[in-house]
């Protein structure tokens, strides 16, 4: 009794120790010292408690081990060893796959790493709590018979959950955006905040929040604007049909091809698109670096400015929409003559109609 409240006096100063030792080491090296610290502790105690039963028959009896029998005893304490082992071990998993010495040079996601030590972590205290049933006589297949039984009971009962649960188990895999990735999901774009096993949350360029789970994710096309690092932009601009687009297209470049706000690689380019109604359609490609939407916006704004001044200053004019409107003698129109509303066959005059809404 007196090798049990010693130990379990020394595990209440280690614990409390513990958490003093945050202070001076990393949370997950602090945790994998209590924890081996904890292990040996227990260790000790089991083998000096089982060195010591056959001598220490009658002080046992007095709280009564012996009415259990000295095997219980020994079940017992391999359990409880199990136990702190597989604690022991998953703090060790946790140091590894979660801290944050080496982060930078690592190949998997934080996202990966932290559902990976959740996996493990599950499958560890599985194992503890079967070899623990194995101690005590349980028979394992009754028991993973009723597991089956109630696992399609809960299967049922929770499908959505568990749906997302696998889901985020293949956005684990697939790795399709990161946290701090800007992304377009389905209509949401933000930037991605969290990932767990069940959602995925998103701010939006609002400041609004947004929850999305993980089997609708999943089900959704994903764009994501980060994983490059360069993102490419356009923006359209119409010059008069009679502009020499060769001079149009030369003059617009020059003009977006020394701003700062876009990279010099890859080069900008300028291309005819399409005729409109009233121009010529240019389009202006040109990529940012790092992109965010503040420097998406600032590329933008700064090309129309240039491009506008400079097409200002060689003349090129940017026509407003335009439209002709025709008609023939035989319609039978109505025109103003003299104050006073005639037929077009009584006047002789036609009613066509020009009215070039241009801008000079």
């Amino acid at each position: 009794m007196a090798v049990v409240a010693a130990a379990v006096i020394v595990g209440a100063v280690i614990w409390y120790l513990g958490k003093r030792l945050k202070t001076r080491l990393r949370t997950e090296n602090a945790e994998v010292v209590r924890a081996g610290l904890l292990l040996v502790v227990a260790s000790v105690a089991a083998v000096v408690l089982v060195l010591r039963w056959n001598a220490a028959g009658t002080a046992l009896s007095v709280v009564g081990v012996l009415e259990f029998g000295i095997e219980a005893g020994v079940r017992l304490l391999l359990s409880i060893l199990l136990f702190v082992a597989a604690y022991t071990v998953t703090r060790i998993l946790k140091r590894f796959l979660l801290g944050s010495g080496s982060s930078k040079h690592r190949v998997t996601s934080d996202h990966q790493r932290r559902v990976s030590y959740y996996i493990s972590q599950v499958v560890i205290y599985v194992f503890a709590v079967f070899g623990t049933f194995s101690l005590w006589g349980v028979q394992l297949s009754d028991l993973l018979l009723g597991a089956g039984v109630l696992g399609i009971v809960l299967g049922f009962a929770a499908q959505e959950t568990l749906g997302s649960i696998l889901a985020g188990f293949i956005l684990m895999l697939s790795r399709p955006f990161a946290i701090g990735d800007w992304v377009r999901i389905g209509d949401h774009e933000g930037f991605i905040t969290e990932i767990t096993i069940n959602n995925v949350r998103i701010r939006n360029l609002d400041g609004e929040h947004v929850v999305l789970p993980n089997e609708a994710v999943n089900n959704r096309t994903i764009i994501n604007r980060s994983i490059e690092g360069k993102l490419r932009l356009q923006v359209e601009v119409g010059i008069d049909y009679d502009v020499d687009p060769d001079h149009a297209e030369a003059v617009a470049l020059e003009a977006i091809t020394e701003l700062d706000e876009i990279m010099s690689q890859p080069a900008p380019q300028v291309l005819p698109v399409r005729f409109d109604n009233s121009a010529v359609v240019l389009e202006l490609r040109f990529w940012v670096d790092k992109p965010t939407p503040q420097r998406k916006w600032r590329a933008t704004q700064a090309v129309i400015h240039d491009v506008k001044a400079a097409f200002r200053r060689e003349g090129i004019k940017i026509p407003f929409p335009q439209r002709e409107l025709t008609g023939r003698n035989e319609t039978g129109g109505f025109h103003v003559v003299d104050g006073k509303s005639r037929r077009s066959s009584e006047t002789g005059v036609g009613p066509q109609m020009s009215s070039p809404d241009r801008a000079e």
